[in-house]
Parts: C-alpha cells; sequence; structure tokens
C-alpha cells in the first residue's frame, strides 16, 4: 500500500549521503505541503528543487520520482520520463510502480496500457498482500481484452481489501460491473455498476455498459420498464460515434 510517510519525504528508497542533494530534495518536500493550493508557477520551481538535488547525486531515485510526481501536477507529460527512470534506478518501489503505471493509464493507447500491465505485474509479485497490483490488472483488461483474467483480478483485489479492512470505493465497483459486462454476464454487471451509478453515471463507459446490461436483463425478465429505461438511458450518450457497433445493433429497432 501507498505509504504516507514515504510522501513526506521519510522511508527513502536511494537516500542520498549528499548534503547538498539531501537539503534541495527536503526543501522541495516542504515546499509541495505549503503550497496546498498547487500553484503552478511554485509547482514549476518545486520540480527544478527535486532535479537540481538529482543533478547532485543522480543515485537519490527518490529525488527523480519526486520530479516526476510534481510534473503530475503540472499536468506535464515529463512527468511519464521522470517516473520511468526513478523506476529503472530502483525497481521494488510500490510508489514508483503504482504512479509510473497510472500516469501511462493517462495515454490510453495498447502500446501504454501494456507498460502499465507489466508494472502491475511486478507489484503482484513484489507485494502479493496488496490489492494494487490485481486492481490493476483489472483495469487494463478491458483495453487489452482478457476479460477473464481481469475477472480474477478484480476479485482477488476484493478480497485483499477486505484483509485490510478497507472499504470499496466506487471505482472497485465500476471496474468489476464493465467487465461483467463485456463477459456477457449482465445480471451481476448491473448490481455492481448500480453501486458505482452516483459517481460515474456521466462516465462514457459507464454508459454503454449500464445500457446495455439494463437492456438485457428487461429481455430476460420481460421486463418492458426496465428495457424503457436502458433506451433512455443509452439515448443520453452523446458520442454516439464511438459507440462499439455491437452495442449500436442491440439498440437498433429490429
Amino acid at each position: 500500500m501507498f505509504s504516507q510517510n514515504y510522501f513526506e519525504g521519510k522511508n527513502l528508497y536511494c537516500k542520498s549521503e549528499n548534503l547538498e542533494a539531501l537539503q534541495l530534495f527536503n526543501d522541495g518536500v516542504k515546499f509541495l505541503y505549503l503550497n496546498t493550493s498547487l500553484n503552478k508557477k511554485y509547482l514549476t520551481i518545486t520540480a527544478n528543487v527535486f532535479f537540481e538535488a538529482y543533478k547532485k547525486d543522480t543515485t537519490f531515485c527518490d529525488a527523480l520520482f519526486f520530479t516526476g510526481y510534481t510534473l503530475r501536477l503540472l499536468d506535464d507529460k515529463d512527468a511519464l520520463k521522470f517516473y520511468m527512470l526513478a523506476d529503472k534506478s530502483y525497481d521494488k518501489s510500490i510508489e514508483f510502480k503504482t504512479n509510473l503505471a497510472a500516469e501511462c493509464l493517462k495515454y490510453g493507447n495498447e502500446k501504454a496500457i501494456e507498460v502499465a500491465r507489466k508494472k502491475y505485474e511486478e507489484i503482484v509479485k513484489l507485494y502479493p498482500d496488496s490489492p494494487e497490483g490485481y486492481y490493476g490488472i483489472a483495469v487494463t483488461s478491458p483495453i487489452l481484452g482478457d476479460y477473464d483474467n481481469g475477472l480474477e483480478n478484480i476479485n482477488l483485489a476484493i478480497d485483499k481489501y477486505k484483509l485490510i479492512n478497507l472499504k470499496l470505493k466506487s471505482d472497485v465497483f465500476y471496474i468489476k460491473g464493465i467487465l461483467l459486462s463485456l463477459n456477457k454476464n449482465y445480471d451481476e454487471a448491473l448490481v455492481h455498476l448500480d453501486n458505482a451509478y452516483s459517481s460515474y453515471k456521466k462516465d462514457f463507459n459507464f454508459k454503454i455498459h449500464y445500457s446495455l446490461s439494463l437492456l438485457k436483463v428487461s429481455e430476460t425478465k420481460k421486463d418492458d420498464k426496465m428495457k424503457k429505461k436502458a433506451f433512455n438511458f443509452y439515448e443520453k450518450i452523446k458520442e454516439k460515434d464511438v459507440i462499439p457497433q455491437e452495442v449500436k445493433d442491440q439498440f437498433t429497432p429490429k
């Protein structure tokens, strides 16, 4: 799991013996915590301070990571580069791997998703008791197409969350619901998507799988009211041109 102490600049993985580098790093952490409004001017200064710490000691993997972390707060595409350098410099950090994987997910293309998947698989090997790796594998499954693998891993993630007494969040129900829908298990999908409804009702993928699950369950139950709800929800999707054809076909009058 994430270590709050780590983001406070404690329990570092590659703590520098260079006093100048360490002082710059500590200053950077203070700047981050003082900048509660995430002012871009001061975030830029902070990123430069962390990078200067790294330049003073090129073995200081934590300074690389915090450079990337601060750049991510700036929505700077170079964040990915620094996350990758940090992970290459020290390849056993859950913080490095989860942040690198999450940054890859933002790009959305298959190559980036494959890198994210690799990082999540590494987390599972290094931290088998953490739910993060299993959850990440499930998140990448809808794009990579291995839905059964995704369901297996989201169930493992749920088990791990329960073991550490963490309340399941709506994103867990969302991912499991979508995977169940992709696996054509619409009854169970609907239950999980209902649990994610308040948080994800405006999400494009949610709208597709929620309307499809409603439709399929209504056909099984011969429930005209539910069927009407499915069509109404489907019609709210504005991006009709990117809806998968197989879903469009379900909502095309026969």
